[in-house]
C-alpha cells in the first residue's frame, strides 16, 4: 500500500499533485514536453507510476492542471501585490516588476512554446490560463486611459505589446544589477505606452565599455542582457 503523506487523504492528494507539478516544471526546464514521459515525471516526483495515473490520465491532463495551478498562483500573488496601491501608474510598475520576478517562481519563464506541443483543444485551455494574467493588465491599462494618465489607444494591442516586451527579459542574479534591470524595463514600458517622461525618468546607467571577444562571441557584463541578440554577421 502506498505511503500516505499529509494528515488526511485530501492533504495526501494535494501534496502528491504538488510534487507532480514540481517534477514537471523541472523537466520542462531540461527537455521538450514531447520527450518527457509519465515514468520520468513519477521518478522525479518520487511517486509511484500507478499513483500518477490516479491523478492524471495522461501528460496533457497533467500539463493543463500544472498550468492552471501556476497561473492561479501567479495571479493571486500579483493581485495581492496590487491590493494596497491606488495610483494606476504605480500599479503598472508593480505589474511589470511582479511579471519579471514571479514568472520563474511559477514556472512561467520557460521559453518553450507549449501550445505547439499539445493538441488544439489543450492549446485553447493554455491560452485561457494565460488570459487570466492578461486580464489584470488589461484593466489597469483601461483605468489609466480613463484617468487620462496615458493616451487612449487599443487596449488589446497594448496588452500584447507590453507582454511581448516583458517576455524576453532574463533578470541578472546579482541583486543590484537585478534592481537596475527592472527599473530599465519599467521605464521602457511606461514610456512606450505614453506615460510622460517626468513621471518615469530613466534610471542612471554607468558608462561602460562593452567587452568584445576577438572570436566574435556576444559581449558580456551587467548590461549584456539588454543587447540585441541578433547576429551582426
Amino acid at each position: 500500500m502506498p505511503k500516505i503523506i499529509g494528515a488526511t487523504l485530501a492533504d495526501h492528494r494535494e501534496l502528491t499533485r504538488q510534487k507532480l507539478f514540481d517534477a514537471l516544471g523541472e523537466l520542462l526546464a531540461e527537455e521538450s514536453f514531447d520527450s518527457i514521459t509519465m515514468s520520468q515525471i513519477a521518478q522525479r516526483a518520487d511517486v509511484g507510476r500507478t499513483a500518477v495515473y490516479n491523478h492524471f490520465a495522461d501528460k496533457e491532463s497533467l500539463l493543463l492542471a500544472f498550468m492552471r495551478h501556476a497561473t492561479s498562483g501567479f495571479a493571486d500573488a500579483l493581485t495581492q501585490a496590487l491590493a494596497d496601491e491606488d495610483d494606476v501608474i504605480e500599479q503598472l510598475r508593480i505589474y511589470i516588476r511582479a511579471h519579471l520576478e514571479l514568472r520563474g517562481r511559477f514556472h512561467l519563464a520557460s521559453r518553450l512554446d507549449l501550445r505547439s506541443m499539445v493538441s488544439s483543444s489543450s492549446a485553447d485551455h493554455l491560452r485561457d490560463h494565460a488570459g487570466i494574467v492578461e486580464h489584470i493588465l488589461f484593466h489597469i491599462l483601461e483605468e489609466a486611459m480613463v484617468q487620462e494618465r496615458i493616451p487612449r489607444q487599443n487596449s488589446l494591442a497594448l496588452v500584447s505589446l507590453v507582454l511581448s516586451s516583458l517576455a524576453g527579459q532574463v533578470l541578472p542574479s546579482d541583486p543590484t544589477e537585478r534592481e537596475a534591470a527592472i527599473r530599465v524595463v519599467q521605464a521602457f514600458v511606461l514610456r512606450g505606452i505614453g506615460v510622460p517622461e517626468e513621471v518615469c525618468p530613466l534610471p542612471p546607467v554607468p558608462v561602460q565599455t562593452p567587452v568584445v571577444d576577438p572570436a566574435g562571441d556576444p559581449p558580456t557584463g551587467p548590461q549584456a542582457f539588454l543587447r540585441c541578440p541578433v547576429s551582426r554577421s
